[in-house]
């Protein structure tokens, strides 16, 4: 649980809250990504915003926190530095550090990405692969590291761990973006999570997305989702897990657009039941007096239409905070404002309701000490070989054998060529770009030339130019990319690669279940992404460096006939 504040931090809070009016309370209750009037789900906004943008938005609201999505660098940080001298309470600072989400511009010298900061957290292996490396210590660590680094920055809260248990296979939320469907190993590697952001008062870790995803295969992006178990299955799987990391002091719990039609008594129909996020019944009863969680309730983004569907533009923010949330992230921001203002001058919203989470909030920002200081000055340069340890350690315990085939690349030599056929599809969180693992091979003396999503004439004519082919699977599904693995390559990949050469080998950068759809192939490695760390644990296994020891986190799909 968490623990009192101490009588200092309880002071701090105190004197603040008397001193704020009503509209300095309501600032604190937003939580938006770009400072403009453009919807929240503008995203070249957030690319786009400059610090006087973001010093215009809090001179109009008094915000009390911002979410920013970008990795670390010396240019953001002068620039949270200067939103921080534009207002009078510390502002907290928020983002979405989920290792291992390393979209092509986050690889280190890529577009979008300041070469003199290594962002640990995109560096390192993605959630799943924690849970397949299997090492609480390592968990630990990684996140220790993430947590000093960002602070440095001026990053203060983020939002993770996930701790949705993936039961389904085909959910397009979970995937490597969990650690697995085993309730033990979620507690596990969840509590090191938090312990690794938290220890110190570094960070505030969030565990998300209550009440659980990942039972369903539909995206709350798109629509209300449910978590369809039965209160018991809940209580003994989902409930274990939620209630671990609240008995260990998590700060914030994120509610998810997700329906629990069992606990609402709307048993089996979740499309007459609330998303968790408009529930009361959810977020009051379950969380906060079953549960007993005492932290900083936050939405999962406002935007999204798992909650847009289900209430109008001007009660959205409104709604939120009367069913329990504190925080709403990703607003609209000057005219939620408005909105939750007007509910405040009418009636339908209570002031005392507002302090009462504007408290939580600057209860919050006490326990981080945002008071004293918002960033933690402190020298970083000696700990950049100590994190691409931690994580290179991570990504080389976490590559696991699917199906071992007596081709697979174990024994690449100097003097090869290889062939690099690339399957991928687009997401957010796909990572295509393999120029690590090119460059690590290229450095043992290995030839590599690529084809992306090749057509079966120019695969044929390629093959027999090349000692050895590289099929390789860049795939994780995240909001509308849960397509079929390569949807019509597979057939021409499998038909060609093996019609024309005999030494073809197959790594899966991404889903788990890759063998779901290809369960013809005759080898398959498993890397859950493709971040730096795992890029080089991969060349290691090829080039016979390194022997695979990953375990599986989840059960292999099972067919329905």
């Amino acid at each position: 649980m968490l623990g009192n504040l101490n009588s200092e931090q309880k002071l701090w809070v105190d004197k603040t809250l008397e001193s704020m009016d009503l509209a300095e309370c309501i600032g604190q209750l937003l939580m938006p990504h770009h400072p403009f009037e453009s919807l929240q789900s503008d995203f070249p906004s957030v690319a786009g915003a400059s610090t006087d943008d973001w010093k215009r938005l809090i001179g109009r609201v008094p915000l009390g926190g911002i979410c920013i999505r970008k990795p670390p660098s010396d240019d953001l940080k002068e620039m949270l530095k200067a939103i921080q001298a534009e207002s009078k309470i510390p502002v907290i600072v928020g983002s979405n550090i989920e290792p291992g989400s390393s979209g092509p511009a986050r690889i280190q010298g890529g577009e979008g990405n300041d070469p003199e900061v290594l962002d640990y957290a995109s560096h390192a292996p993605s959630m799943m692969g924690f849970a397949a490396a299997d090492d609480p210590d390592l968990t630990f660590a990684a996140c220790r590291m993430i947590a000093e680094q960002r602070r440095a920055h001026g990053f203060h809260w983020t939002f993770t761990p996930v701790v949705d248990i993936n039961l389904n296979f085909r959910n397009p939320i979970t995937n490597v973006r969990s650690l697995g469907d085993d309730t033990e190993k979620v507690i596990k590697h969840a509590e090191a999570f938090v312990r690794g952001f938290q220890e110190d008062g570094l960070m505030a870790a969030t565990a998300k997305h209550f009440p659980g995803d990942g039972t369903d295969e539909r995206d709350h992006h798109l629509l209300t989702t449910s978590n369809h178990l039965s209160v018991n299955d809940w209580r003994n799987s989902y409930g274990k897990v939620w209630k671990s990391v609240i008995d260990i002091g998590v700060n914030a719990v994120m509610i998810g657009h997700i329906a629990f039609p069992a606990y609402e008594r709307f048993i089996g129909n979740s499309d007459h039941t609330l998303p968790a996020t408009l529930s009361k019944r959810v977020q009051l009863n379950l969380l906060r007096e079953e549960l007993g969680f005492e932290g900083v309730i936050i939405s999962d983004a406002s935007p999204m239409a798992g909650l847009t569907s289900r209430v109008s533009n001007a009660d959205r923010a409104v709604e939120n905070i009367l069913a329990g949330v504190d925080v709403i992230l990703l607003p609209e921001t000057v005219q939620d404002y408005g909105f939750i203002e007007d509910a405040v001058r009418r009636g339908k919203l209570t002031e005392e309701r507002v302090r009462k989470s504007a408290r939580r909030i600057l209860e919050l920002k006490a326990r981080l000490a945002l008071y004293k200081g918002t960033f933690v000055d402190q020298d970083l340069s000696h700990m950049a070989a100590d994190a691409e340890a931690v994580n290179n350690a991570l990504a080389e315990k976490s590559i696991t054998v699917l199906r071992r085939g007596e081709h697979g690349l174990r024994d690449l030599k100097r003097g090869e060529k290889v062939l690099f056929v690339n399957v991928f599809s687009d997401g957010f969180f796909t990572n295509s770009n393999l120029d690590i693992l090119i460059g690590a091979l290229e450095a043992e003396g290995i030839s590599i030339d690529s084809l992306d999503n090749p057509t079966d004439s120019v695969l044929r004519d390629k093959l027999a130019h090349y000692d050895a082919v590289s099929v390789n699977i860049c795939h994780v599904p995240m909001s509308g990319s849960f397509d079929q693995i390569g949807a019509g390559f597979a057939q021409s990949l499998w038909r060609i690669a093996h019609m024309y050469h005999d030494r073809v080998s197959y790594t899966c950068f991404g889903t788990p279940y890759v063998l779901h759809d290809l369960p013809h192939v005759p080898n398959m490695l498993l890397a859950y992404g493709a971040s730096v760390s795992v890029q080089h644990a991969i060349a290691k296994v090829w080039t016979g460096k390194l022997e695979p020891v990953g375990v599986l986190p989840v059960q292999e799909s099972q067919v329905a006939y």
